[in-house]
């Protein structure tokens, strides 16, 4: 290959990891918010976006639509059940051991995953003609209509979420709570009115994500390991206290992993890994933290 071509190919997957890494601020937005709110490690993120994304494939399957058009169906059911997990499994286990929340959270990850292998198999499923599929070459670059559609929407929505919790009377609640829970409960705030509102949110932020992830690509019952492992580093890497700070740390994230599947698709991940040790070895609270 020419060393023009080296160069078209590297700008490429530059851009691509753009747009990737856009989408994995929205799918760790919902961890984010619910780990900085509410200082609980939820190891089941990942396979609640995976199981959203169940839900949005059977909704554009039975009623062929597109999965963006299912995503808006199932963000209501998603709010509710956020509210039901977060009384039912969640609010038991604030305050108590990491181990115990770790379980918890682990537990639910795998019961979430039994129930999609035991009623979808191991078998990934997509929606076979949506919307907005069709590539664009500008040049010698293709960009995919799915891929710049998703990385507008999450821009729109991280912009909607930075300015509900910057303006609004819940989400300065919510920062109140993420700074100093014992200070806010003596200002008269609802923390436990708070923590549930937060994963109900956080649960709406997981139904975004899947809904963009299925104008893309498929699902299959272990599709959330991975966007688990994604956001946790995301997390990390931007510290706690920014979501613009998110947005770069996940768009590192995409271009690495873009750039990795240059060297081999198998070992793309391997680069996130070793660039995410490079850099907490020397900013260990991530790039923004404000605590």
């Amino acid at each position: 290959m020419s060393v023009g071509g080296v160069l078209i190919a590297i700008l490429q997957q530059v851009m691509d990891g753009v747009f990737l890494g856009l989408f994995y601020a929205i799918v760790a937005s919902g961890l984010a918010l619910i780990f900085g709110v509410m200082d609980i490690i939820n190891f089941a993120h990942g396979d609640l976006v995976m199981i959203s994304a169940y839900f949005v494939w059977l909704i554009s399957t039975y009623l062929n639509i597109d999965p963006l058009l299912s995503m808006l169906l199932v963000l209501p059911v998603l709010f509710v059940l956020g509210l039901a997990i977060q009384k039912g499994l969640i609010n038991p286990v604030l305050g108590k051991e990491p181990l115990i929340q770790i379980a918890v959270t682990v537990g639910l990850g795998f019961v979430l995953q039994n129930i999609a292998l035991g009623y979808f198999k191991a078998e990934p499923r997509g929606y076979p003609n949506p919307v907005f599929s069709e590539g664009l070459s500008i040049g010698p670059f293709v960009i995919y209509e799915s891929k710049v559609l998703s990385a507008a929407i999450s821009v729109l929505v991280l912009f909607l979420l930075d300015q509900f919790l910057s303006r609004t009377k819940l989400g300065l609640a919510m920062r109140a709570v993420t700074d100093d829970r014992s200070s806010a409960m003596l200002m008269g705030i609802n923390v436990g009115r708070v923590y549930m509102l937060t994963f109900a949110i956080g649960m709406v932020l997981v139904g975004i994500a899947s809904g963009l992830w299925m104008e893309m690509g498929q699902v299959w019952p272990y599709l959330g390991t991975s966007f688990s492992l994604v956001s946790w580093v995301a997390v990390a890497l931007a510290g706690l206290g920014s979501i613009r700070g998110l947005v770069v740390s996940a768009v590192i994230i995409g271009i690495a992993e873009s750039m990795g599947s240059l060297i081999s698709p198998s070992v793309k991940m391997a680069v996130v890994y070793l660039i995410f040790f490079f850099i907490l070895w020397f900013k260990p609270r991530g790039f923004f933290a404000k605590r």
